[in-house]
């Protein structure tokens, strides 16, 4: 910008014996740039011209770039307000629950039972809490790109068994049905899929009735290790399935009787794909949603032997 400002005209430069021609470049009458000619003669009008040509070029390229840059922060901005109000949200209500059930125990009149069902509010509340933060830092790791898959060998049960205990206050009202077949070994990063599996169950609860069946099925296939979730709820409306496993969405199945920060499926998905796994949803043919995990996994006679 500089030297395009010391440029009024066009002006020859000799360098290395050749002759270079220098036209600065205007946006209206501010310089921006020169252009630099060279080789055979070239009309003055020509290089207006096409000076004139190039100038619009930069400022557009200039235009769609703060633009972009406009639209990235205003994604950011949504994000961050969508965020804080479901934070808002999901931290207050737990706390509420803590607190008053907490006052109820230190009441005369509670009995043993009542003071029971009171210390079961306040676990399944803090467990809540505690997934809320974990979901944060997760979250955060992910855009950091600071998660590092492990892996190891461990059967498709044990997988499926270590989610169920991550979501285990949250399942209280429905019963699993589990079906794995076969339970072979395989290698892969049991942390990661069991967290994005318990992310499935979790959602599988929210949308299903209290008391509804949720189906697990595991599969070894020569694609890795599948494993479907099914609930009995009320299924994925047409219109959400492209934005299901995006961070903050809820679905119009959401109610504000259901908590949730959106959070959930946009952790599992980054978490697969940390193990260069894959994640889908679709409706269920008998009702209800099926969400899918494929997990790149080697099964023990697929490893190359030691040398």
């Amino acid at each position: 910008d500089a030297y395009a400002r010391t440029y009024s005209g066009h002006q020859n430069v000799a360098v290395d014996g050749h002759t270079i021609r220098l036209v600065p470049l205007r946006v209206v009458t501010k310089p921006i740039r020169l252009l630099a000619a060279a080789g055979r003669p070239i009309e003055p009008g020509t290089l207006d011209t096409l000076g004139g040509v190039v100038a619009i070029a930069i400022e557009r390229a200039h235009f769609l770039e703060e633009r972009k840059a406009a639209e990235l922060t205003r994604q950011s901005e949504e994000l961050k307000t969508a965020l804080l109000a479901s934070l808002g949200h999901d931290l207050r209500t737990p706390l509420t629950a803590i607190r008053i059930a907490a006052s109820n125990i230190k009441a005369s009149w509670m009995t043993h039972a009542a003071r029971a069902r009171q210390t079961d509010l306040i676990l399944s509340e803090v467990e809540r809490l505690t997934r809320l933060f974990q979901n944060i830092l997760d979250m955060a790791r992910i855009d950091a790109g600071a998660i590092a898959a492990e892996t190891r060998w461990t059967h498709p049960s044990e997988i499926i068994a270590a989610a169920r205990g991550q979501v285990e206050q949250t399942l209280q009202r429905h019963s699993l049905d589990v079906h794995v077949d076969p339970d072979v070994p395989v290698r892969l990063d049991p942390r990661l899929t069991a967290t994005a599996l318990a992310h499935l169950l979790e959602n599988a609860a929210q949308y299903s009735p209290a008391g509804s069946t949720i189906s697990v099925s595991a599969r070894v296939t020569d694609e890795g290790l599948a494993v479907q979730v099914a609930d009995r709820g009320p299924g994925i409306a047409p219109a959400d399935l492209p934005y299901l496993f995006d961070r903050f969405y809820r679905g119009a199945a959401a109610t504000t009787h259901l908590s949730g920060t959106g959070m959930g499926l946009a952790i599992a998905r980054g978490l697969l794909a940390v193990e260069r796994g894959r994640i889908w949803a679709e409706n269920g043919p008998d009702g209800g949603a099926q969400f899918t995990i494929l997990v790149p996994a080697a099964t023990k006679g697929s490893e190359p032997p030691l040398s």
